[in-house]
């Protein structure tokens, strides 16, 4: 751990670069179909003034790397990064794909340039979802609130889990 830091990038899956990539191309399809049909381009320009702010928000809070040092864990993103104190945590454990991919999105992001907000699972409750990738999940537990980010490898699991055991 270089200067007490250990930065993990996180990687897109190819659902999140695929869902990303037909979002941003739908409405200049439908334009063109639109002009075809002879209705012109203001569909299409209408669609491109409510759908460019979405992206743009999108894109600032997605979320692009992990860093862990002596006293928090911080999910970085373009604005507001999310920063969880490392003394807050409760309780880390890996949790498997179909958690999130069978809970109820209660306000958030299903895949563009990542899977964001705030959901709902009857085994673990509300959470946050930070994820690029639906692979390698784990559920960080403070007392206020829960977590499940992804792109997590070996090393930051294990430092995460001696943060919980030396605060225990």
């Amino acid at each position: 751990m270089a200067n007490n830091m250990y930065i993990i990038k996180m990687r897109r899956s190819l659902g999140v670069k695929l869902t990303t990539a037909f979002t941003l191309l739908l409405p200049f399809v439908m334009g063109v179909i639109s002009y075809c049909e002879g209705l012109g381009w203001l569909p299409m320009v209408v669609m491109l003034v409510v759908l460019v702010p979405m992206y743009i928000l999108t894109w600032l809070h997605s979320p692009q790397t992990l860093m862990i040092d002596r006293n928090t864990l911080t999910i970085g993103r373009r604005v507001q990064p999310v920063v969880i104190s490392l003394s807050d945590i409760r309780r880390v454990e890996r949790v498997e794909s179909k958690i999130v991919r069978r809970s109820m999105r209660t306000m958030g992001n299903g895949g563009m340039w990542a899977y964001t907000g705030d959901h709902y699972h009857r085994q673990i409750g509300n959470f946050k979802l930070y994820a690029t990738d639906l692979r390698e999940l784990l559920l960080i537990e403070t007392d206020q609130r829960k977590y499940v980010i992804s792109s997590v490898d070996t090393h930051m699991y294990r430092m995460l889990r001696e943060c919980v055991n030396t605060t225990v």
